[in-house]
């Protein structure tokens, strides 16, 4: 029993090390993911490794090369284009569906999402400012409750995910996404749904253009950028 836990354990444990480090640019795009180097690093043997770049492999955010093993996920400039404008569409269309519905308990999760963004940007938090952005898309997701677009989202917002990151750690101190969330909030604490709709696309397609720039800028170089 416990040689059929335990690996699991351990391969969780890895993927999730992992993705945060993928996410966090401490792994670029292209670099690959060698199961030597993994091992060196969390001192695990090969199944629980080899598990963790299959689950890792099904987020999107590594690739498989033919005879070469994973690597980190690349983007193109067309890639970034059509993430952001799946987002904007697809959070705008959940949005819409939320017409009709009592929204208080949707309310209350979004305004305490924003109560701890607004301390993380006092303390310059990017780490948890960053998660508590995630968790605002993500609530509304939830709520919307339409199984199959929650799914389709969930890939293309968790392949998204190194560029907004990218994004956010260049742009702090900026309040940019906090104020557009509190924007929103507005909106649909006044049922006007279009208005929230509009709002959603505007401040997820408005980061475009920094998102193409960001992700084509080496690490460190400043891009200018004041968005996410």
């Amino acid at each position: 029993m416990v040689d059929q836990v335990l690996p699991s354990t351990i391969s969780t444990h890895i993927f999730r090390e992992l993705r945060r480090r993928i996410i966090e640019g401490d792994f670029v795009p292209g670099q690959s993911l060698r199961e030597e180097e993994i091992r060196e690093m969390y001192g695990s043997s090969r199944g629980p490794i080899r598990e963790s770049l299959r689950m890792l492999l099904q987020t999107g955010l590594v690739e498989q090369q033919p005879r070469r093993g994973f690597r980190v996920r690349e983007y193109t400039e067309q890639d970034i284009r059509q993430i952001y404008s799946l987002r904007a569409g697809l959070e705008a269309q959940l949005i819409g569906a939320l017409a009709g519905r009592d929204l208080a308990p949707l309310l209350a999760v979004l305004n305490d999402v924003c109560s701890v963004m607004r301390d993380c940007y006092n303390r310059s938090d990017l780490h948890t400012y960053f998660e508590e952005n995630r968790r605002f898309h993500q609530s509304i997701i939830d709520f919307a409750d339409n199984r199959v677009l929650r799914e389709v989202m969930e890939y293309v917002n968790e392949v998204s995910l190194p560029v907004r990151f990218r994004i956010m750690g260049e742009a702090l101190p900026s309040r940019r996404s906090l104020t557009y969330h509190e924007r929103i909030i507005s909106h649909l604490r006044d049922g006007n749904i279009a208005e929230a709709q509009r709002l959603t696309k505007e401040h997820i397609l408005e980061n475009l253009e920094l998102a193409v720039n960001a992700f084509h800028t080496p690490p460190g170089v400043p891009s200018r950028l004041r968005a996410e």
